[in-house]
């Protein structure tokens, strides 16, 4: 143990990897893996150069892995690739999922239930979605209005391995609540000599049935001239993947009077469901990476790096769609039809209302196109024998632009069959929706996004080791300053009548007029789908409708204004045109962000005792401004709230943070290591909770109807604003501990055991709360509205505990000898401590409340197996992935609304989710292989949960997935 703190220069000559004894996992192998990164430049001068075994394959990667956890100077647990595009998944996202504490989720936003994601995202540590994001231990972000990288955007075919900090050292950079994530790239002087290597691969999803191809291409070579030694590194990746997903709803079930069922005449109350639907979701993502990194090495002292990143992402996603639309306090049951009930709560039958349900057939389609750019020049210079000085520059760039945009139809069904248990059974009549004269055009929804942000990043750090042998080993010291620009420009859905049910009679003629509007929006622009292979065989088959063609939800804006124009001359009153939103305007907010930072870090031990560690502290002071718009509103009987108009409005904040920490690691006995770290941690608001744009609405108070003219008293009006921003959030903030026991049992065959406890106590949470605040009118006077919006309030404390266990059974006889396993379980336990709001407190149908509901996004209990083979040229990989149930959203879209009188808003959750994953891989020659990668084999079904009181908690969502195949070759010199 007391190797580690011999201190080197860091500049010399990379060194091999080593197996051999106890020192084994000193070995300059984790140079090899970590240099890239601020974090690693500490491993490599720690590092002990023994007698060098080559190990490869998936043993090496067990073996750096483990060599970087016990090395760290914090709590780190790592994934690595030692062959080029060989991280064992297909994508970061789920490369991260295999890391004790860490989770992801299976959905295409974090927090909407209705739309599912193959390669999931929401990556939490911990629990937590505050996580800072690094690429080399320096900032990574994209343009979606958060801070972090979107990490499904990143080809996983340039990355050489994955770190997870689970604490912090002062010289980390702050910002990971939960945990930092550091994606490491390579460097030309990782390896000797020149190093060639490519993968290729076909990927086949079943269930989509398509192909679609990836691949990668790297070179590197290091040359000794007479002005030093030069390194050079090109790395290029294309990834391109194609699903489908189907699914299936059953929606929030209502306490109706409607149904007599026995015939006597009275209604019965009864829990009926407002209906069910389904969906099928096809999706298409390219994604492209480019690297470039340059090394040169003047001389033993100095070594300067220069690295260029790029990573892009064009996906675009579209679903046909068929939802009820209808009024939920309507619906009744059939009981000339067969139904059957659990007491007084639906399980099966028919569902109706009087002159039928309504309901919408969409297409929506989602197109989003981002780019992230990263240049960065650092520079490294041994001052002496004992001090070290390294400094670098950097400048990020990254823009998303998005459409999402849904053109539907509406059709008003006589009836829906619905069976509950398992996968629900759901009919329509479907002659009636196979004809095309039953349907008129519903609506037009868009959003749309363009954001671009840039920073620009310096810092300068200073290593020294005392000459002594003493308990003080060194320090260091550093700052850090930031800059950082956003634009954001998001319009927001605008959904926007055509015809709907609720408008005959009194906007649009009683009979709503069909699809044949005019010589160009007509049925032309519609299509039947018939829902082929629908959930692979495994549910009914509801029926065919007819839904508008993808083009027409793409050809926005000029297909909406054709929509609405041919709607015009139907309407009676009060609707017709449509307006296209300026993409800018009062929906672009100006922001930006400088932080100054600076630490003082001591190193400590005790060789005799095999002790040691470090303690510091990181000072940082943010200072924020934001620039945006307040829009007044604008209702015929309240003139004087205002006509509509927009307002700029400014907003600045600033905040110092202190940020002690301290790291001890104690080896008691022979490769059993002891952890313990202590330390302050803060994660700032995204930029997009920070926007100043505020739009305030009027509206009447219950039994007040809205005035043909004239105007209504502020007695008799509701002044409300609901916002997402607030400019003026200050950042969560949390103490952490984290304790832990590492046992290397068999460090030369990867045997490694530990038990990790955690615990956080973090405050500062962000909610929305709802407040009186005041506004001029266009009279002059003050009025009071009821905003809410995010604010810091109350407390959350998490804790739990971490056990893995990897392994190599090199001790079985002959070709059992190959087998190795991996197994890691997490049990996280939280309590918050957040004022309920009446705006964003669970409310049921029916106007009870829920209990204390678990932090959003926290699964009490997940796990990892792995199973391993290695034998020959035979490379065997299956992994088990699997999560519990945790609470995805409250009130999402489909689980909010207002009737009779009630804003109910319904608890989502996740059931919990599992999906087993491999690959097989055969080396043809030393420089060949040839390998097959396989997804989602168990045809994992991912279901949601609706918490309901009365009526009872019952699964609400079903999907299915394609199992996705690569056949893969590689090829590396």
């Amino acid at each position: 143990m007391a190797k580690h703190h011999h201190r080197g220069t860091g500049i010399g000559p990379a060194a091999h990897p080593v197996v051999t004894g106890r020192h084994r996992l000193l070995a300059v192998c984790v140079a090899l893996s970590l240099s890239a990164t601020v974090h690693a430049q500490q491993a490599q001068e720690e590092a002990v150069e023994l007698d060098a075994v080559h190990v490869a394959g998936i043993r090496g990667a067990v073996h750096r892995a483990q060599d970087i956890k016990r090395d760290a100077e914090t709590f780190v647990d790592s994934v690595t690739a030692l062959d080029i595009g060989a991280l064992p998944d297909r994508s970061v996202t789920e490369t991260l999922s295999r890391i004790p504490g860490v989770t992801i989720d299976h959905f295409l936003s974090v927090g909407d239930p209705e739309h599912f994601s193959a390669e999931g995202g929401g990556v939490a540590v911990r629990g937590l979605t505050q996580v800072r994001s690094e690429l080399n231990g320096r900032d990574s972000f994209s343009a979606s209005g958060g801070r972090n990288l979107s990490f499904q955007d990143v080809p996983s075919e340039l990355m050489g391995g994955v770190d997870v900090y689970k604490n912090q050292t002062a010289s980390m950079i702050e910002g990971g609540l939960g945990g930092t994530v550091d994606l490491r790239t390579r460097l030309p002087f990782d390896q000797e000599g020149r190093k060639v290597g490519a993968s290729l691969s076909v990927n086949y999803g079943d269930f989509v049935e398509e192909y679609k191809p990836s691949g990668s291409l790297l070179y590197s070579n290091r040359w000794q001239t007479g002005a030093g030694e030069f390194g050079l590194l090109l790395d290029v990746a294309r990834s391109e993947l194609a699903t489908r997903t189907d699914g299936l709803f059953v929606r929030p079930f209502f306490a109706n009077a409607n149904s007599d069922l026995d015939g006597d005449g009275g209604n019965e109350q009864l829990w009926l469901p407002r209906g069910a639907d389904w969906r099928t979701l096809e999706y298409e993502r390219q994604r492209d990476g480019a690297y470039v990194a340059l090394q040169w090495r003047p001389n033993a002292d100095v070594e300067i790096t220069g690295t260029a990143f790029q990573s892009s992402y064009d996906e675009l996603w579209y679903e046909d769609a068929i939802f009820v639309s209808n009024d939920p306090l309507q619906v009744a049951l059939d009981a000339s039809q067969p139904y059957e009930l659990d007491g007084n709560v639906f399980r099966s039958g028919r569902l109706t209302q009087a002159g039928g349900v309504p309901m919408g057939t969409d297409i929506r389609a989602s197109h989003r196109e981002s780019k992230t750019t990263d240049l960065s020049l650092g520079l490294k210079w041994q001052l002496g024998d004992l001090t070290r000085f390294s400094t670098d520059f950097q400048y990020i760039k990254a823009d998303t632009r998005a459409l999402d945009s849904t053109v539907s139809l509406g059709v008003d069904v006589p009836w829906i069959d619905v069976g509950l248990g398992g996968v629900p059974r759901i009919g329509i009549d479907g002659s009636f929706t196979a004809d095309p004269a039953n349907y008129y055009w519903g609506f037009t929804m868009e959003n749309l996004v363009d954001n671009v942000a840039d920073e620009l990043a310096w810092r300068a750090d200073i290593d020294h080791s005392f000459e002594s042998a003493g308990f003080l080993k060194g320090f260091r010291t550093g700052v850090r300053t930031t800059q950082r620009t956003a634009t954001n420009i998001d319009t927001g859905y605008n959904w926007q009548p055509v015809f709907q049910a609720w408008m005959a009679g009194w906007a649009a003629p009683a009979e709503l007029p069909g699809l044949d509007l005019d010589a160009t929006v007509n049925s032309s622009l519609v299509n039947l789908q018939t829902f082929a292979n629908f959930y692979r065989g495994g549910a009914s088959t509801p029926g065919a409708f007819y839904a508008p063609v993808l083009a027409t939800a793409l050809g926005y804006p000029a297909s909406y204004m054709d929509i609405h124009a041919a709607a015009t001359p139907y309407y009676l009153c009060c609707y017709g045109g449509f307006e296209e939103r300026e993409v800018g305007g009062e929906y672009t907010n100006r922001q930006k962000e400088d932080t100054y930072a600076a630490y003082f870090m001591l190193e400590f031990g005790l060789d005799s005792a095999l002790l040691d560690g470090n303690i510091g502290v990181r000072v940082v002071r943010t200072e924020n401004t934001a620039d945006g718009f307040l829009v007044y509103p604008d209702v015929p009987y309240a003139p004087y709230l205002g006509a509509g108009e927009v307002e700029p409005i400014s907003a600045r904040n600033a905040y110092t943070d202190v940020l002690p920490s301290l790291n001890l690691r104690w080896e008691p006995a022979d490769n059993l290591i002891l952890r313990f770290a202590a330390s302050k941690a803060i994660a700032r608001p995204d930029f997009g909770d920070m926007q100043a744009y505020q739009v305030l609405t009027v509206g009447t108070r219950d039994g007040v109807t809205e005035p043909q003219q004239g105007t209504l008293p502020i007695g008799d009006l509701e002044l409300t604003g609901s916002s997402y921003d607030n400019p003026y959030l200050d950042p969560m903030r949390a103490n952490q501990f984290d304790l832990s026991a590492e046992w290397y049992f068999d460090p030369d065959h990867g045997g490694m055991a530990w038990i990790n406890l955690f615990h956080k106590d973090v405050k500062d949470y962000f909610r929305r709360q709802t407040q009186l605040v005041s506004y001029p009118g266009a009279d002059g006077n003050a009025y009071d509205y009821l905003v809410t919006r995010p604010v810091n309030i109350g407390t959350a404390r998490i804790q739990g505990v971490e056990l893995g266990w990897n392994q190599f059974f090199d001790f079985l006889p002959g070709a059992f000898s190959g087998l190795g396993m991996s197994a890691n379980y997490t049990y996280i336990r939280s309590s918050t401590r957040v004022p309920a709001d009446s705006d964003t407190q669970p409310v049921d149908t029916d106007g009870s409340t829920f209990g204390d509901l678990p932090a959003d996004g926290l699964s009490k209990n997940s796990y990892n197996l792995a199973v391993f083979y290695e034998q020959g040229p035979w490379q065997v990989r299956f992994a088990y992935n699997w999560r519990s149930e945790y609470l995805l959203s409250i009130g999402p879209n489909g689980y909010n609304g207002e009737d009779g009188g009630i804003p109910w808003k319904l608890p989502v959750f996740s059931d919990d989710f599992g999906q087993l994953d491999g690959s097989i891989f055969y080396r043809v020659t030393d420089h060949i292989q040839l390998g097959l990668e396989m997804n989602n084999l168990n045809n994992a079904e991912q279901r949601t949960i609706m918490k309901q009181g009365g009526a009872g908690d019952r699964v609400t969502s079903w999907y299915v997935n394609d199992r996705r195949y690569a056949a893969t070759l590689r090829v590396n010199f």
